[in-house]
Order: structure tokens, then sequence, then C-alpha cells
């Protein structure tokens, strides 16, 4: 490849065409998130969404999130991953599709923006970046995560290059981009609650160039304001999670997620020793302030037809996890990593341009390219492997021994009961034995997880879940009133069922652990509690 040059002002925009590499780039992320979803066992938020999304229609997906919702996001992604469940069945690969649509839409913008602005070998460089990071995972989880990095940046390519289109007085129509704008931003607010965080990069980018060009671009106000309706549209979704926020689980958002926000885009390491955390953190820290100090020299050696604006509006990118902070710590009162993991879009955009001068060097450019890839190879193969262990030691425990299947056998009747809902969901999914899997039901008490927990997050699931699927749901006092019912106890942070049994002197005798659980059965049928536990 020979080196890239910007155009004269006035010139036209480098070629949009996509090479062999770009699409052999997107091919590859697209074989190894494969793999990886292959193997990846459904966490509880996927199994939510899993549920959701496989009901007959997508009038019946609208009526679940706007009635009962177990799913707390906005119906976009849940309509698109009904749609692929449809057409390949409802696998975990089709739930996750959108996600890994929504990661490749991503490099795919990425390479086209890049390219605008430096050379093919840096769009390559951005366009396969992400690939290496920690945020890769978004492309294999059935959440709106990974569409919501696809729609961040198209978002971003659609607007500068309608800006570009206007401000170079180019005969290009400038109908598509803002077309394309305003699409980007409705999906992206209708995807995640936090996807309205999508205006503000836009729109400080929009106001620097306004001020820089001392004139108000209509059609592009007019774009980013018919995206706003997306606001509008998520009020009714809204409003049915009122059931959840009674008594909702609240985090405290400390300044500490801001550090987080940025950390966990590029390595998890919270399951490593502590010295190693601490050596890694010190690393990315480091990273950082290479790559600030290298955009501050790219950005005073911009070529003229480079506007300053679009500096501002990487820079408001950047600033995605303050943003986050603000709205979590006074408004939701909750803040998660994957919130802004869109900030991982001007990170691979920056640290591209800030090597273009190095790229010209076909010898840097193919060991930096190299290096990339090595890292995503490597990176996903451990992942890989973590989940293939992780589905074969699930699987292993799903093969009950017959000694103690056959007294289970003896009572049709005898019910597997549990209050945890992911190991509910694990065991209803994966469990191959259809005689044991149509026993399993959930318990639920809401204002006894409340009285123990503070939450009321899995009551409200369970009831939602007798109302638009099969499974076996029942309240507390049913269980208690059943003779030597089968409790599968976990005992994990979100349980309250063992405390309040013991809270109660309820008699219960220990029974062989199935299915991973420490496994008790009553002794006989209990009473109904009353009052405060």
């Amino acid at each position: 490849m020979t080196p890239e040059h910007h155009p004269k002002p006035g010139a036209p925009t480098p070629s949009s065409t996509v090479p062999l590499a770009a699409w052999l780039l997107l091919a590859l992320t697209a074989a190894l998130a494969l793999l990886w979803s292959q193997q990846k066992l459904l966490d509880q938020d996927e199994f939510l969404s899993f549920y959701t999304d496989s009901v007959p229609t997508l009038s019946a997906v609208l009526g679940v999130q706007l009635h009962s919702p177990i799913s707390l996001d906005p119906p976009t992604y849940h309509l698109l991953s009904h749609l692929a469940m449809n057409a390949f069945g409802s696998t975990p690969e089709a739930l996750r599709l959108p996600s890994l649509l929504g990661f490749l839409l991503m490099e795919l913008a990425l390479y086209l923006l890049v390219r605008k602005l430096a050379s093919q070998r840096a769009a390559l460089l951005a366009t396969a970046l992400p690939l290496a990071t920690a945020s890769f995972r978004y492309a294999v989880e059935g959440r709106p995560y990974g569409l919501l990095l696809g729609l961040y940046a198209l978002a971003l390519l659609c607007w500068y290059t309608a800006a570009r289109h206007r401000d170079n007085t180019t005969p290009n129509s400038r109908l598509l981009p803002l077309i394309g704008l305003t699409l980007a931003i409705i999906a992206a607010i209708t995807s995640h609650y936090f996807g309205i965080l999508i205006l503000l990069p836009v729109c400080c980018g929009e106001l620097a160039r306004t001020v820089e060009r001392r004139h108000l671009d209509s059609p592009m106000l007019a774009a980013i304001a018919a995206g706003c309706a997306g606001i509008l549209l998520i009020l009714p979704f809204k409003a049915a999670l009122a059931p959840y926020r009674q008594h909702y689980y609240i985090t405290t958002v400390s300044p500490r997620a801001v550090s987080q926000g940025y950390r966990e885009l590029f390595v998890r390491y919270n399951d490593w020793p502590h010295l190693t955390q601490n050596l890694i953190a010190v690393l990315l820290a480091i990273a950082v302030l290479a790559i600030i100090f290298a955009s501050l020299r790219r950005f005073r050696a911009r070529p003229a037809t480079e506007p300053a604006y679009l500096w501002i509006t990487l820079l408001a990118f950047a600033a995605l996890p303050f943003f986050s902070f603000l709205f979590g710590r006074f408004v939701t009162h909750t803040m998660e990593v994957r919130y802004v993991i869109a900030t991982l879009i001007p990170f691979a955009i920056l640290i591209a341009l800030a090597l273009e001068q190095r790229l010209h060097s076909r010898a840097f450019f193919i060991s930096a390219l190299g290096a990339v890839l090595l890292i995503a190879f490597i990176a996903t193969a451990i992942q890989l492997n973590s989940a293939r262990h992780e589905r074969t030691d699930l699987l292993a425990t799903m093969t009950i021994p017959p000694s103690v299947r056959r007294p289970l056998l003896r009572n049709p009747n005898q019910r597997l009961y549990t209050q945890s809902l992911n190991q509910f969901f694990l065991n209803s999914y994966y469990l191959t034995d259809p005689a044991l899997r149509a026993r399993l039901t959930l318990i639920y008490d809401e204002p006894r997880e409340v009285a123990w927990l503070g939450h009321n997050t899995n009551a409200v699931t369970a009831l939602y879940l007798t109302r638009f699927t099969s499974l076996n749901v029942a309240p507390y006092c049913g269980f208690l009133s059943q003779p030597s019912a089968l409790l599968l106890d976990y005992e994990t942070d979100w349980e309250w069922i063992g405390n309040d049994l013991r809270a109660q002197h309820t008699p219960i005798t220990p029974q062989s652990p199935i299915l991973r659980s420490q496994t008790l059965q009553l002794t006989s049928a209990q009473p109904c509690p009353t009052g405060a536990p």
C-alpha cells in the first residue's frame, strides 16, 4: 500500500470503497465471535432477553416490554433478537446476533471514518483494535451493548460525513448521512436507557462546529432533533418499570466508576492477583497518557482540511464515563462499565491517527497490525478455553446419579424448588432430563425478598415470567405447603430463602446434593409465614 494524503480544500473525499483487507478483518471478527458464542453459557441477563424475545410475534415482544418486562431495556434490541431467532432458531447464537452485527458495524464505521481522516493503513488498524480489547466480549452477549457500539460509531460517521459535505460544498447528497444520523440516534435511545448519552458527543460536536462556522446548519439540527424523538418512544416502556423502582436495588455510584469505565474497556482483571491488578492499572495509565500526548501532537499537525470540531466530538466521546457517572449519581443511581463502552470508539480512532505517520512504513504497519491480531487471538483463545471448561463443568453436574434419580422418579409430583433465578434458568435450559426439568420450580415472595435483601427484582421477575412463559413459578407459601418438598439452595448473595427457613425454625433435612445445590427437604408441610422475618 502506498501512503494516502489528505485532500485539498474542496477536493472530493477519499473513496468509501472497502478493500478486501477490511472485509477480512470483519470476517475474522465474526468467526471468532461465533466460535466463542458456541461455547459461552447464557448468563442470567441473557436469559431474561432470551425468554422475552422467544415469544411468538413482534407485537408480543412489545407487549412484554410494555406490561411484563423482565429485561429492563427499551424494545429495539429485543425486536432484532426476536427476528434473528425466528430466522435461525431459538439459540444463544441467534440471541446474540444483533450484538455481533453491532460490533461489526462499529468496525466498518471506524474504517470509513478513519479512511476519511488519514490513510487506509490507519483505517485498518482502527478497525482491528477493538478486537484486541476486553470490549470484544459484548459481541457475544445477548444484550444491547454490542449493538450500541455500532450505533454510536454510525452516528459519528454520519454526522461527520454530513458536516463535511456541507462545509466543503461538495456535490454529494447529504440526505443519506442525515437520515443515518437520525436513525442511529433513535435506535440507540430505544435500545438502552443510557443510550441517550449518544446525544452528548453529537451535540457537543455540532455546537463546536456552529461556533467555528458562525452559522447554524438547519438540516443537521433537524436530523438531531428528529433523533431525539427516540426519547418520546421509550417513555411508555420506562413507565412499565414502575413495579421494580419501588424497591429497586441501588448502588453507590462512586468516582471510582469513572476510572473503571476506562480500564475495563481494555482489560478485565478484577479476578487477578492484587499485585497484577495494580501493575496493569499502572500500565494502562501510562498507555492512556501516551495516547493523549500523541493525540495532542497529531491535533497540532492536523491538515487544514481536518476541522477542530471533530476533535471536540472525539473528546466528548472519550468523556462518556464522566457524563455517565453524573447521570448515574444523580438520576439513575446505578452505573455499569458496559453503559459507556462507546468510549472505545474515540480511543481506536485516536490511536490510529496518532500512529498515522509511522504507518507509512510498511514494516511498522505490518508489525502493528500483526501485534494487534496476535493479542486478539490469544485473548479470544483464553476466553474460549475458559468458556469451554465452564460449559463442560456445568453439563457434568446435569448428570444425576441413578441412586439419586430413582427416588425422585418414584414421586412424580415432587417438585424441585429454587429461589435462585440464575440457577433456575441454567437448570431449565441445560438440564437434558425432561422428567426432572419439568419439575423445576422458581419460588418468589416479594415482601420477604424486600425484608431480607432490600429489593424486589427477582420477585417481580418471577411473577412476570408466569404471564408469557411456560416455566414453573410458585409463591413461597406454595412451597411450604408441599410436604416433602425439595429445595435446591445455592446460598448466593441474592438468595434469602435459607435465612428465612432458619429464622422460622422450619424443619428441614439435608439430602444428596444435586444440580450444584445444597439440597434440603421439608419434613412436613408448613403454614405460610406472617409478619416480618
